[in-house]
């Protein structure tokens, strides 16, 4: 039954529209699995100069990037990252063709350990004439992705509405073999069966009059964390080298509330006559919580062909991940007094509808990821940085023994494609006092559209001792976002824009020893 009606709102794909089977939907938990990002659970340092690491080292956050960089490390640290995100969400409500609009502003806050983990640093001094000059040993938690989002919206749509849908989706079956939304919606009496003289049913019509105001609100929570174990080693200071190993542990909910109410009539003319008389409103919630674990690997290079200038190359294979999911949804339909039913019950005292608990398993390979950089160093004065990462999201894959993903896996194919993160950053040297900058750009996944791009700009400052470090952060993050509530078959499509502006805050505190 899960993501029936979720269903992104510029994704008007056949796949889609004409899936029938209850599973369509996964396409987005690929998506939304395969997008966990290094530079969000990097340190305070990194995080300034928009997440650049490919080329850099002497900071824990190359056991998630580039283990290479592990090597530039003389001694040992340890380091903690607490940070505060501040996310702004404007969405616009609108129905295709119309002018109408409202809008709607919500407010999220969370804080979460963006970093934590020690470096065994292990070396031969600064004297030895070995070549190898040094290896370490990382071990760290960090921050591959935050969930935590609420989303809301409200407006008339005097055009449809849900239950038109749920009545089209009812086809000409019987009660029994509906599925999970449509029963739920012939449960509360909102859609009955048309029969013709034979008592033979020829579809389901929805069984109220008027055009409704919708609401909704999206409460998404969760978090994607990632175990690093990783060692790079130093040749000659010219050539580091590592490898790792990243195991992961995710859990995601996400809960809709979704309302119709204050039904309008209209007459020919289109001049408003009043409000059903016999239907207050009705409320969908849809409940899912999934959990998941997975394991990933990593190698990286990083060589300095001349003083001033290092150059990386970082690989991280596709992540293999299981999930096991929960779902249910309720349906409550406030007919107002006095309402019966053809069999003459009186509809206002009926019990809410509550759906089974839906269990299921399933896996997913996330794309690999390329990445590649490059350092300038001005002499002890600072450093520009910039490096570019890899990703084809049409190569996500889904597998389960619960359902088919055959469809799922087309969307991926059809929906998705490849990008380039390009990530930039500086940072000036003032002795002990240090100032940075930074700046990328995360194309959206998704084909022939611009939903989803996240762009940041990033600004920060550190102050470093021989004993000890404290770097700050800031980052200004912005996307947008397009959903649907349902897809309906006409010229006149709801749909709720949303403008999400992040404001993260971080600061790492770090002990040399």
């Amino acid at each position: 039954m899960k993501k029936l009606t979720l269903i992104l709102g510029f994704l008007y794909y056949s796949v889609v529209i004409n899936a029938q089977d209850n599973n369509i939907g996964y396409y987005q938990d690929a998506l939304r699995f395969s997008q966990s990002n290094y530079s969000l659970g990097s340190t305070a340092r990194m995080q300034a100069i928009g997440g650049v690491s490919i080329s850099l080292g002497g900071d824990i956050s190359s056991a998630a990037s580039n283990p290479a960089g592990l090597g530039f490390f003389n001694k040992s640290v340890f380091t903690l990252s607490p940070s505060l995100n501040f996310a702004n969400v404007d969405t616009d409500f609108s129905v295709t063709n119309t002018e109408e609009t409202s809008s709607n502003e919500t407010f999220n806050t969370n804080f979460n350990f963006a970093n934590i983990g020690t470096v065994i640093n292990w070396n031969k001094g600064r004297f030895t004439n070995d070549k190898f000059k040094a290896g370490s040993l990382a071990i760290s938690v960090n921050r591959a992705a935050n969930y935590r989002l609420k989303r809301s919206y409200e407006g008339e749509n005097n055009y449809n509405s849900l239950v038109d849908v749920l009545a089209t989706d009812a086809g000409v079956a019987d009660s029994d073999d509906l599925n999970e939304y449509s029963f739920a919606a012939f449960d509360q009496y909102l859609i009955s069966p048309d029969v013709d003289g034979g008592e033979n049913i020829i579809g389901y019509f929805a069984d109220y009059d008027g055009f409704p105001v919708q609401s909704e609100t999206i409460r998404e929570e969760g978090s994607h964390y990632q175990v690093n174990v990783a060692w790079g080693g130093n040749y000659d200071d010219r050539l580091y080298f590592g490898g790792g190993m990243g195991l992961q542990f995710l859990n995601y909910h996400q809960r809709k509330v979704y309302n119709e109410f204050d039904f309008a009539t209209f007459d020919d003319d289109g001049n408003f006559t009043g409000s059903d008389p016999r239907l207050n409103n009705f409320t969908l919630v849809d409940d899912l919580e999934i959990r998941g674990t997975g394991i990933n690997f990593n190698v990286g290079v990083i060589a300095r062909p001349v003083s001033f200038m290092t150059i990386g190359i970082s690989y991280t294979s596709p992540s293999f991940l299981s999930f096991d999911e929960e779902s249910f949804i309720d349906l409550d339909a406030n007919w107002l007094s006095g309402t019966t039913s053809p069999e003459g019950d009186d509809l206002s005292v009926i019990d809410p509808y509550q759906s089974a608990l839906f269990v299921s398993d399933f896996n997913l390979r996330t794309p690999s990821k390329l990445g590649v950089g490059a350092t300038l160093f001005v002499g002890k004065s600072g450093f520009l940085t910039g490096d570019a990462e890899f990703v084809n999201y049409a190569n996500a894959t889904l597998n389960s023994n619960d359902f088919s993903v055959s469809e799922d896996n087309l969307a991926i194919d059809e929906f998705y494609r490849s990008v380039i993160n390009i990530r930039v950053g500086g940072e000036y040297r003032m002795q002990n006092f240090m100032l940075r900058a930074g700046y990328s750009v995360l194309p959206s996944p998704y084909e022939n559209s611009s939903l989803n791009e996240v762009s940041n700009l990033t600004f920060g400052a550190g102050y470093r001792t021989t004993d000890y470090f404290l770097d700050f952060a800031v980052v200004n993050s912005e996307r947008s976002m397009s959903y649907s509530p349902y897809f309906i078959n006409d010229e006149f499509q709801p749909i709720a824009d949303s403008d999400i502006r992040n404001t993260i805050l971080t600061a790492t505190f770090g002990l040399n020893f």
